[in-house]
Formats: structure tokens, sequence, C-alpha cells
């Protein structure tokens, strides 16, 4: 998020000093304030991202109006000038927090977090971070310090790509104007009209179907610069103070601060719901600064806040991320000082870097040379960021150099013998150690490919479930060639096998409903199919309330015996609930740093199994190869077990193939 798009204190170029809305300097400061707020987990502003949206509304409105006079006055758009004056604007301090951020993260993170770090950061210095994050499955408003240092970027971003298209469409509008009868105004409302009525339409259906992409996707964002621009369009606020101007005034900023506090995790976003922060800062910019709400943002502390309010934004987030990050797990008042110290970097920043740049008057007067300052900036931030990433992956691959491969037996089938020293696969290669076939893992997509492995022909073995029956893939295929198997993969991330029911107003770690239509038909696939096993297995947490799990075990398992099939369930494995491997990256020197205890849950299949409960299913527990009692290991001899904060590594599972074979032969299944 940025604040705005032209200096705080000072009116935009070419435009008479009546035209700079001290309420609008103001709003800025009430936006920033949602989002620290809400990023230090105050209890009562747990819709504090909205913030964001503030900002967007007021982007349109001010880019649009300044460009549409600069037209009408001059004939067009100086798009030198205007791209100049947002890179001496923005470009330096958002490099400096960037090049900042690259350091503190080589001294407080594991050598892989510094490595996916510079990633992040290399996204954020050109702007497409929000693209990075949306391809990560990133999701902001369960934010945390365990996120990337540079997530807040991603809504600076989304403006920096409107700056690039804004512009070109209001110089289409104007085009068009002049070759038909329409005038530039009505064919710039029309055009960004037309823009906005696509986006908001996109912003509702993705926010039901691909939740991350509706949130940070620039083109379900666009409605909301839309907004501010159609207000800036359309006669921008009602110069005068009067009774409808209070009361357009009020309701906006009541809509403002009711999202702040009545928002949060639960709500569909953005949604309907975006509309009503949406409109309500429409509403307060309409009301003009003459009136009540206007008068009151433009009292000298939110004008101040709000002068600050772009490097507040930058450095709040990093900040918190790496005080975490160094000291653990913080408590809200330590949050809340961390924003205080955030807040001193940023005046610090606005008064050595902002000010001095925008009150340059030979920037101001030369373009190009206001567009090398913000472009050295850049360069110099991105060499920073690459001289951070690279050593990190130098002494990764000095330290992490992957042994032979190995077998069952020198893994599993000996006692631990090594606790120090490289490891399988390398924690740089971890993430890409999944099963063959990714897309067998479906992702909130019906659209189920071909994924049979091993004999064409031979038995039918399906596999079935989420992510965590996925990562058994490997070890099953190994069974698949060994046996005479044709195994189906049949899984859905995030979709777990026991019929769990939605619930209304509860946040749950699966899409409910989509979940529960994918699971209806899959188990209607299988039954139709008369496999002669069926291999189950699925993450146990979704929801706490055990009787309740345990219930929905059996709706779904009465419902998959109706294929005749044999039904054997995989235990859950232990989950870690950190990055394994990229605690491994700084701990090669002492694997059991990375080690961890087992949950205390109760596996509700095996005590449904045990009390007689559930009947019919042959339970198969291969964590004793994994943990030694309740501790677990992160490594062992030389492999490493986990690919990320919850998955078996491809390698461990392939290599858990005789386990698990030995397991069905005492179950009694060929």
């Amino acid at each position: 998020m940025t604040t705005t798009l032209t200096h705080p204190a000072a009116p935009p170029a070419g435009s008479s000093r009546s035209r700079f809305r001290t309420d609008i300097e103001g709003l800025r400061a009430i936006a920033v304030l949602g989002v620290v707020l809400f990023h230090a987990g105050v209890p009562t502003v747990t819709g504090g991202f909205v913030g964001v949206d503030v900002f967007f509304v007021i982007s349109g409105f001010l880019i649009t109006g300044l460009l549409v006079r600069e037209q009408e006055r001059t004939g067009r758009i100086r798009l030198g000038a205007f791209y100049a004056r947002r890179a001496r604007r923005l470009l330096p301090p958002a490099a400096l927090v960037i090049a900042v951020s690259a350091v503190a993260t080589w001294f407080v993170l594991p050598l892989l977090g510094v490595f996916r770090s510079a990633f992040d950061l290399l996204a954020a210095l050109f702007y497409v971070s929000n693209w990075r994050f949306i391809a990560q499955g990133n999701d902001y408003l369960a934010a945390s310090s365990d996120h990337s240092v540079a997530l807040h970027f991603w809504s600076l971003a989304v403006e920096e790509q409107f700056y690039l298209v804004w512009p070109a469409l209001l110089i289409g509008a104007f085009w068009v104007a002049a070759r038909t009868r329409w005038s530039p105004r009505t064919a710039t409302v029309v055009a960004v009209s037309a823009v906005t009525a696509g986006s908001y339409a996109a912003s509702l259906w993705l926010t039901y179907t691909n939740s991350g992409l509706a949130y940070m996707a620039t083109y379900t964002r666009a409605w909301q610069f839309g907004a501010g621009a159609l207000l800036a369009l359309g006669g921008t606020w009602l110069a005068s103070r009067t009774f409808a101007a209070d009361a357009i005034g009020f309701v906006g900023l009541l809509a403002v601060l009711a999202s702040m506090v009545v928002f949060g995790s639960h709500t569909p976003y953005p949604g309907w719901a975006a509309a009503v922060p949406t409109l309500g800062t429409v509403a307060l910019i309409a009301s003009g600064p003459r009136s009540v709400s206007g008068q009151v943002l433009s009292i000298p502390p939110l004008r101040i806040i709000g002068r600050w309010s772009y490097a507040w934004y930058l450095w709040h987030w990093p900040v918190l991320v790496v005080a975490e990050a160094h000291l653990g797990k913080l408590d809200r008042p330590a949050k809340l000082a961390l924003a205080v110290v955030a807040l001193a970097l940023a005046v610090a920043t606005h008064l050595l870097v902002e000010a001095p740049l925008m009150r340059s008057r030979d920037l101001q007067a030369r373009a190009p040379a206001a567009a090398a300052v913000g472009l050295t900036a850049t360069v110099v931030a991105a060499a920073i960021v690459l001289a951070t990433g690279t050593r990190a992956v130098d002494e990764l691959s000095t330290g992490a150099q992957a042994p032979t491969a190995a077998s069952f037996s020198q893994v599993f089938g000996t006692a631990t013998t090594a606790d120090s020293g490289a490891v399988t696969p390398t924690p740089i290669d971890a993430r890409a150690d999944i099963p063959e076939r990714a897309d067998c893992l479906l992702d909130r997509t019906s659209s189920q490919p071909d994924c049979t492995f091993g004999v064409t022909g031979g038995t039918p073995v399906v596999l079935f479930g989420d992510s965590h029956a996925h990562q058994w893939q490997p070890t099953l295929q190994v069974l698949a060639e060994q046996r005479g198997w044709e195994l189906t993969v049949i899984a859905q991330s995030g979709c777990p096998v026991p019929d769990i029911a939605p619930r209304a107003g509860e946040s749950a770690r699966f899409s409910q409903s989509y979940c529960t239509t994918w699971r209806d038909e899959q188990i209607d696939r299988i039954v139709a199919m008369r496999p002669s096993l069926i291999v189950l297995s699925s993450l146990n947490m979704y929801i706490p309330q055990h009787d309740e799990l345990l219930g929905a075990w059996a709706g779904s398992l009465d419902r998959l015996r109706e294929s005749g099939a044999r039904i054997a369930y995989v235990r859950d494995t232990p989950y870690p609930g950190t990055d394994v491997p990229e605690c491994i990256s700084s701990a090669l020197d002492d694997w059991s740093a990375c080690a961890f205890e087992a949950s205390g849950r109760v596996d509700p299949v095996i005590a449904g199994t045990t009390s007689g409960r559930l009947t019919g299913v042959a339970v198969v527990d291969l964590n004793g190869y994994l943990c030694d009692g309740t501790d677990c290991a992160a490594v062992r001899n030389g492999t490493l077990l986990y690919r990320d904060e919850s998955h078996l590594s491809a390698t461990a599972a392939r290599l858990l193939a005789p386990a698990l074979s030995d397991a069905l032969d005492r179950q009694g299944i060929r």
C-alpha cells in the first residue's frame, strides 16, 4: 500500500494551492493507523486491513483528477513528468526499507529464510510482489511474523501497476473523444465505468472461488481506484458547508471506522464487504474539507501522521517481522512498542529522504534527473538484496551438498548414528521434493487429470484424501510397481476425508462448501470404480471437536464401504508446525535443534477402531519411524524428513515403502 501519489505536504504539480486537500491528508492517517493497529494485534481493530482500500480510493481520486486537469489545461498528459514525480517520491523510501530489510534478514533468519526473503524483496523492489504472493498462496488476513518481510508490499505493487495502466486508459479515452462527439470527460467516465464494473464483478466472483487471488490481484482491486476516479470526474466534492455535506461525511467516516472494528478474518474479502470502506471513503472525499468530517480529518495531529503515513507503512511490517524472528512471538504491548519504533524510522525517512527530494527545485524542473534518483535507489537496493541472497546460496551449497541416495535400512532400519552434516534433499531443494505429477493434488478445482501409476490393468487401488494423503503417493508408487497395482490418486488440497459439516461463521482450515461437493463426487466415483483397496489419509486438525470428527469419519467410511474394497487408513504424520528445511538450513551442525514434540492430539480413526465405533478399517501407523515416543526428528541419518512445516519430503516417503508394505502384509492386504 502506498499512501498518496502526490507529496502530502504540497499540492500536485501544475495545480493551485487551493486544490490541496487537508482532509485527505488526515484520511491517510486513519488508513495507516488501521493497518498498523491490525498488524499489532489490537483486538478492537480486527478489520484494520481496510486501510489499504482507503488508500486505493484516494489514489484513484487524486491521480485521475491530476491527469484530467492537465489534459483539459494543456491538451496533453506529460507522461515523463508524471512518472518522474512518482519515481522521486516513491522509489527512494521503498528502496531504503528493502535494503535495510535485506541486511536485517541476514542476521535474524536461517540461511534458507534469507534466500527466500531475497526473492520476496526483489519482487517488492520491481512491484510484482502481489503476483509472487498470489503464486505462493499467502493469506494476507492471516498474516503474522512467520510471513515474508516484504508481504505488505503487495498493495504498493498494485498501486504501481495502476500507475502504469491508468494514464494509458485516460489517453485512450481522450483519443476516442477527439474522434467522436463525446466530450473528453464523458469518454473518460464511460471507460472508467466499464473497468470499474468489470473489476468489481471479478472481485465478487473470485472472493468465493479464489480468495487469495481476489485479495491481491490488480484487476480485482482496480474498481476501488475506479470509484475514486469517478468521483474526480463527476464533480469532485461539495464545495460549501451544507447539511448534506455533513451528513455524507458522517456516514462515510462511520462506514470506514465500522469496517475496521467489525470486519475480520471471518469476513469474505474483498467481496461485497469491500464496498463499505470503499464507498465510505468516496463519501468522505465527496463531503469536502469544509464539512464537519473534513474539519475533523484536518486537525494537525492527523495531518502530521498522514504526512508520515507512506514511510510508516513501509517500516512497520519489517520491524515487526524481524523482531519476532529474533525474539520469538511477541505480545500486544511489545508489538505496539515496535509500531512506535517504526514510526520513529518513518519520521527520519520522511525528513531525510522524502521531503528533501520532493522540495528539490532541480528535481522538480528536470524530469530525467528525478527519474534517475528513483532508478539509482532501486539499483542500489537490488544489489544489496542480491548480495544477501547469493551469499546465503553460497553458504548453503558449501555446507549442504546432498549425500548419495540412501536405502530404507540405512535411514530407518538402524539407530540414528549421525546428528549433523549434509542432508538429502538439501534445504534449498526441499520445497521442490514433492510427489511426481504435482497436478495430481488438486487445488480448488474439479478438473481431475489422469493420475494413474503402476501397472496398467493391474489390481485397482485408490489413494484418497488431502495433501497429507498425497504425500504418500511416492510410497504407494513403489508398492504399485512391486505388487502389480494400478494406482489412482484422488487428492484435493485442504479437503478432508471425513464428512465434516459446513459451519456458518466459523473460520476453518478448509473450503467447507467446496470440499463437501468435491468429496461427495469423488466418493461416488470411487464406489463406481470398485477398487480392490482404498488407502486413506488426512490431516486431522481441521476442527478441534473429537466426537464430531469421529462421526464425520464414520459417515465417509460408510459410503466408501459400498465399493466392496478393503480400506486402509495411514495415520496422519506428526505436525512440525515450523518450516523444517528453513530451520535445518542454519542447523546443519546440530539437527536436533529442529526436532519437535509430537502433538498429544488423539487420532480419531485409531480411537474409533479401538473403541469399536469404526469397523472394517485397517490402521497403518508409521510414525514410529519418524519419532521416538513423542520426540520427533527433522532429519534421520542424513535424510530430511519434511519438505515444509507439515508434509513429508518425497525422498522420505519413498524410503518408507518397505515399512508400509510390511504394515499392509500384517493386515493381510496384498
